[in-house]
């Protein structure tokens, strides 16, 4: 899929076909999201790629949405150490930036093979890092469903104009 076709083309799906997506569709997006760039290029993001059915639902247990995700095949799980990244000027933590970008990576790529994802940024962090055992030095900020989704979203969401968010030389 072209570039710009598939930015147009994302989409938040939260009803899935229970097929498992190919190994060699999850081995691409993951090498996606791995070539995102990083803070001094320190690559601190690590993907827990859930598979199993009972830790499906262990994850979807986490999420707390009784109606949504329940036929997902696969959770993708995003975690980062908070020094996993660098520090700016103001002495802000770099790490939730370099989990967006890495995150997106991964997000655009599934869309590009085909996969339906949904960010999701509302879960139980405790529950889930139990659930996966992933080490309390670690942050999910995170996680998406992927597989292939029930239908197609065809109408796309109004968006503000260039005209409306653009600015050039001063606010």
């Amino acid at each position: 899929m072209e570039f710009y076709d598939v930015i147009k083309s994302r989409r938040s799906f939260r009803i899935y076909k229970p097929d498992m997506p190919e190994k060699e569709k999850i081995e691409r997006i993951l090498d996606a999201a791995r070539l995102a760039p990083t803070w001094a290029n320190m690559q601190g993001m690590h993907y827990i790629v859930v598979k199993d059915p009972e830790k499906v639902k262990s994850v979807w247990n986490a999420v707390g949405q009784k109606q949504k995700f329940v036929e997902a095949p696969i959770f993708i799980v995003g975690a980062i150490k908070e020094k996993g990244s660098g520090t700016n000027g103001n002495g802000e933590k770099y790490y939730p930036v370099d989990f967006g970008i890495c995150f997106e990576h991964l997000i655009l790529a599934a869309t590009a093979e085909g996969l339906g994802t949904c960010w999701i940024g509302w879960f139980d962090e405790n529950k889930l890092k139990d659930a996966l055992n992933i080490p309390k030095t670690y942050r999910v900020l995170g996680l998406t469903p992927l597989g292939y989704p029930i239908k197609q979203k065809e109408s796309v969401q109004e968006r503000h104009s260039l005209e409306q968010i653009v600015h050039y030389d001063k606010f």
